[in-house]
């Protein structure tokens, strides 16, 4: 069905759809103008992005995504050539956002997470240009043996000869790993949506850990491919306090290097360095330049459904049907509640990204020459 048809089809009422044809070419402009044009073969476009509470059965009262936002969904991510999503819940609905995407384009998701351990029931997801970018065949959750658990404490067992045993809590989320190609550059890739906890004790102490063991697992687990030329990223909602908060800290201990381009603020409120992308670098295997025009994040709400007296308008009556806006007492109140209505509509994260080379065909190939002389030697 061509795109206009399936527009047409989702949404009915002709006063939204043109409100919706209008969005997407502001949309439009904004993205021709805040990102790089993706490419063939010379770059690889990466991002990460937390999609609030996608088709979430209960959104605390903020009601159902309007179908139009599942089209500025998915021209945002067309717009990369590989994009790691959190929050994604119903897959009945990200389907929609698939079908918007088109045939060109797949994804791999990981099963809900158990809500008892605090996960949401939500999936890590990954979705992708297959023009660009092919997955490899390989994809797993990450277990933390005995020794890892968050918040562990030793069992001493009445043996002393026997093994050592520790109580303690896996990921609330479990990180999802998986191994992709694009061109010459290989990759293997884990994608995270970190315990938030609280701002300050014990469960603050829990989301430090749970970063500090992802990245020491992965690192380990997969420290031997980069001799293998395959480069090792590390990308997802970490809830990073700040770049010199130990939250980042703990990042940077197990093994990985976030760039000075990509340490932004990422939340809606702009105070927060919440999503990060990380590297276990080689230059030779995974090269991201600091350069200008080279990462950043993407407002979601510069042109579109802004805090404008002409979006506020356009939105009201909408927002003003939810539950949480039939409570809503005045205008002045229905125009705050408007504010973060419209973040369970898009997102309460900005999407982060970076544009990486990979176009190293001839440096592979020599180094590929180069070990077939030494062992013929």
């Amino acid at each position: 069905m061509p795109f206009y048809s399936y527009l047409a089809s989702k949404i009915r009422n002709r006063k939204d759809r043109l409100r919706a044809v209008e969005n997407l070419e502001k949309l439009r402009t904004q993205l021709d103008n805040d990102l790089p044009a993706k490419d063939t073969e010379k770059t690889l476009l990466m991002a990460t992005w937390n999609i609030r509470d996608f088709a979430k059965k209960n959104r605390r009262g903020f009601g159902k995504r309007l179908p139009e936002t599942w089209f500025y969904i998915a021209e945002v991510i067309s717009r990369f050539d590989f994009v790691a999503v959190q929050e994604v819940n119903d897959l009945g609905e990200w389907k929609n956002v698939m079908r918007i995407l088109g045939d060109d384009w797949d994804f791999i998701a990981t099963d809900v997470t158990d809500r008892s351990l605090g996960g949401n029931g939500e999936r890590l997801t990954y979705v992708f240009d297959t023009r660009k970018v092919s997955f490899q065949n390989i994809a797993g959750e990450i277990v933390l043996p005995n020794k890892m658990l968050i918040s562990r404490s030793l069992v001493v067992p009445e043996d002393e000869k026997a093994k050592k045993l520790y109580t303690g809590k896996q990921f609330r989320r479990s990180p999802f790993l998986a191994r992709f190609q694009a061109e010459w550059f290989k990759f293997s890739i884990c994608t995270v949506h970190i315990f938030y906890g609280r701002e300050s004790g014990d469960k603050l102490k829990q989301r430090v850990e749970e970063i500090g063991a992802v990245a020491e697992f992965f690192c380990k687990k997969a420290d031997n491919s980069l001799t293998k030329d395959r480069g090792l990223i590390l990308l997802g909602d970490f809830n990073i306090v700040h770049p010199d908060h130990k939250t980042m800290k703990a990042l940077e201990d197990g093994g990985f290097t976030v760039p000075k381009a990509l340490q932004k603020k990422t939340n809606f409120k702009e105070n927060k360095y919440y999503d990060q992308i990380a590297f276990k670098t080689k230059k030779q295997v995974i090269d991201f330049v600091e350069a200008p025009n080279n990462a950043g994040v993407f407002k979601l709400f510069g042109k579109i459904m802004t805090d404008s007296d002409e979006d506020y308008a356009r939105y009201k009556l909408a927002a003003a049907k939810t539950s949480n806006g039939k409570k809503t007492n005045n205008e002045a109140e229905l125009r705050k509640y408007y504010n973060e209505w419209k973040t369970y509509q898009i997102s309460d994260h900005n999407p982060l990204w970076c544009r990486l080379d990979i176009n190293s065909s001839a440096q592979y190939l020599e180094r590929k020459k180069q070990k077939l002389i030494e062992k013929l030697a």
